[in-house]
């Protein structure tokens, strides 16, 4: 028997935990930091349209289609567009190369196919979810409370810092590993410190000089207020774009029956209060911190987004032979650029998006043993379907199935 190096094998640890902290901070934080190009949700599904013809595309030439093809301020503006839609998870970056990500290309299908126009919103709903829930559902919180619009900023800064105190508290509690603990409590504490420094007046006082245009000139409080007005105005947006709010006067907004169900939905979810807004982890994050917990984001992210636009909404399941009917739709496209290859993600998407828009949830590890099945029953079929020219292909299977 070889015996184990306790050094190398905590060495072999942090490496590993290292490769996969990028997945984790986005997690910690759901929400986008500020930055350009937050305004007009249905902007960053035209976006994925402009470079699905193009990719794989450098920066600069999708930044070119974009300043053609949306009324935006300038290059700095432009860039914003297309960092929000990384952030929303909808580009992702492959080399020096811009890329659709199983998302992006979910969203392309959901638009290229049959009534497009609800399972988009569906999809866009779950991004934002997925990405910046933290930050936007509070903020409908808030408003479905009736705060006052003068004070939403301030107090959309309480409650993130609350969130953060949570994660903190649940880090202490359910991490085992001290490696993994002592990491996420400290990402948890630049998160804190970031957002203190960005509303305290005497660190804005202490650096009074902004290295942004828009900031020269101003004040301390009014560079904070600025602050606020940007992270609430974006988001109100969204928020109404997609019909969780409606604009009953001026500055003036209430919840609508689709956004009181999607508050409701997470009623009854770990970290969620009266006060205060915290999403659960993915499964894939609670493994990589070695915790268990019974409520993941998986399955409460789409079963949220389904609750949104049904008042009664259920588990769904589709036969075999339904899934390999709607995935041969589907699958012309999501597949991959240059091969006829799609990942599983992203025939998910298109699945949990449609059938969300009926009211339907699909459980995405039911969903991988259904592609196993599938393969297996229609094994002739699927290698047809996937074929290219010149050999054999194959369905991308995330998470290593089998």
């Amino acid at each position: 028997m070889v015996a184990t190096n306790p050094r190398l094998c905590e060495t072999m640890n942090m490496l590993s935990f290292g490769q996969q902290r990028p997945l984790i901070r986005r997690e910690l934080s759901r929400r986008i930091g500020y930055t350009n190009g937050l305004h007009d949700i249905f902007r960053f599904g035209r976006t994925v349209g402009y470079l699905h013809p193009i990719a794989p595309a450098s920066a600069p030439a999708l930044r070119a289609v974009v300043l053609e093809k949306e009324d935006v301020q300038g290059v700095k503006y432009a860039d914003g567009v297309i960092e929000v839609a990384a952030a929303l998870g909808l580009i992702a970056k492959v080399g020096t190369k811009l890329t659709l990500s199983d998302r992006g290309f979910a969203l392309h299908a959901v638009q290229q196919m049959d009534h497009p126009a609800e399972p988009r919103r569906a999809l866009l709903l779950n991004a934002i979810l997925e990405s910046d829930g933290d930050a936007t559902l509070n903020l409908l919180d808030l408003i479905a409370k009736a705060s006052p619009p003068e004070l939403l900023g301030r107090l959309l800064m309480e409650r993130l810092l609350n969130v953060i105190q949570f994660r903190e508290e649940w880090t202490t509690n359910h991490v085992e590993g001290k490696l993994a603990r002592d990491l996420v409590l400290q990402d948890l504490s630049d998160a804190r410190e970031r957002l203190q420094q960005a509303v305290d007046v005497n660190r804005k006082q202490a650096r009074s000089r902004s290295s942004y245009r828009e900031g020269r000139g101003l004040s301390p409080e009014q560079r904070i207020a600025r602050f606020h007005d940007h992270t609430v105005q974006p988001r109100r947006g969204w928020l109404k774009d997609l019909g969780c709010l409606e604009q009953t006067g001026r500055g003036q907004y209430e919840a609508t029956a689709s956004g009181l169900r999607l508050l409701a939905s997470f009623g009854d979810a770990i970290g969620c209060s009266n006060s205060t807004l915290a999403l659960p982890f993915s499964v894939e994050v609670m493994e990589l911190l070695g915790a268990v917990e019974v409520e993941n984001a998986d399955e409460l992210l789409w079963r949220a987004t389904a609750r949104f636009f049904k008042e009664e909404s259920s588990s769904f399941s589709l036969s075999s032979a339904d899934s390999f009917q709607l995935i041969k739709r589907i699958y012309p496209h999501v597949k991959l650029h240059v091969f006829n290859e799609a990942t599983v993600e992203s025939i998910y998407h298109v699945i949990a998006a449609r059938l969300a828009v009926d009211g339907g949830h699909l459980d995405k590890q039911t969903f991988e043993k259904q592609i196993n099945l599938i393969c297996n029953e229609y094994s002739e079929s699927v290698y047809r379907l996937r074929q290219r020219h010149g050999g054999s292909g194959y369905i991308a299977m995330k998470g290593n199935l089998g």
